[in-house]
């Protein structure tokens, strides 16, 4: 299958200060995103998040590596035709109204004026903008700005969707629009990929996940790989009598992770489950829950910062 991103070997050098200094944004970045996953791209300020996208946009020059759009070089302009893109800080001519904009984007993209019209009506409804598709940009909220941009990113019907932290300055309601938008666009085919410091977002939407530290993607794995990362540890929650718990984890030899008003969390091996859930009833206690040892994706995500930072120490 063709990829709808693919980086090799991906670096970018900048001079800074007077006399020059070479500054590493990207270091030897490999990366694939497959045609209909959601992407999460993760990385503290500074990681090279924005400056990836800005290379795979045509609008930053590596300075060594290649990276390709649907297997076409992103130094040809024609490599972004089924590309829509929404930018970190997406700013618009703030004297045209939604209406307006879209009428100048469709033409640059040379649409059918009444297929602009249409898309236009379409996609402000879709983003919950459209009973101020005349008024003046000037007047719009960060929230709706936001808004509009994922709108403008969606008027061509692309392919493949690069936003740059998408969910910025979104209120519950646009993160709960946007979040369902990414949704049907999966369902549709579509491939996105976005950047995010909000790590639940990655969690709830995504397919597969990278995270770049220092401008070096230090992990790159599915979901599931991330946050249940042990095979056949279990996480058992169970209620009973506090002297009698600790009577079981003395006998059985096991920890308490969490335990409160005589509700108690134990990791185990899942060979331990049957003789561990006997021993609970015959004690008094009831099972409560048995679930696969998780851990958050921000848990992973401060681990590999952690790492790095001790490397360099």
């Amino acid at each position: 299958m063709t990829n709808a991103i693919k980086t090799s070997s991906l670096n970018k050098y900048y001079k800074k200060g007077v006399r020059g200094r070479k500054v590493e944004a990207l270091s030897s970045l490999d990366l694939e995103v497959r045609q209909g996953e959601v992407f999460g791209f993760i990385g503290s300020n500074g990681a090279g998040k924005s400056t990836t996208i800005r290379i795979l946009m045509g609008l930053n020059r590596p300075s060594s590596g290649q990276a390709w759009l649907f297997d076409r070089p992103v130094e040809e302009p024609g490599a972004r035709e089924r590309v829509g893109y929404l930018s970190e800080h997406p700013h618009f001519y703030d004297f045209l109204s939604p209406m307006e904009l879209f009428g100048l984007l469709g033409t640059i993209r040379g649409m059918e004026a009444g297929i602009i019209r249409q898309r236009t009506g379409e996609l402000l409804d879709l983003v919950s903008l459209g009973e101020a598709a005349k008024r003046k940009i000037r007047g719009f909220s960060k929230g709706m700005v936001q808004r509009l941009g994922i709108a403008a990113a969606l008027l061509g019907d692309p392919d493949l969707l690069i936003l740059d932290e998408p969910m910025s300055g979104l209120d519950p309601l646009g993160r709960h629009l946007v979040t369902t938008l990414i949704r049907d666009l999966q369902n549709r085919g579509k491939t996105i990929f976005f950047s995010t410091h909000i790590i639940p977002d990655i969690e709830t939407l995504c397919d597969r996940v990278g995270i770049l530290v220092n401008g070096t993607m230090k992990y790159v794995g599915s979901i599931g790989q991330a946050l249940y990362p042990a095979a056949g540890k279990l996480e058992l929650t169970f209620r009973a009598e506090p002297p009698r718990a600790a009577e079981l984890a003395a006998a059985q030899q096991i920890h308490y992770r969490w335990q409160k008003e005589g509700a108690f969390r134990t990791e185990i091996n899942e060979g331990q489950l049957p003789s561990l859930t006997e021993k609970i009833i015959a004690l008094g206690g009831s099972v409560v829950s048995v679930e696969l040892k998780k851990r958050s994706l921000e848990e992973l995500y401060l681990t590999i910062n952690d790492d790095q930072q001790a490397g360099n120490g």
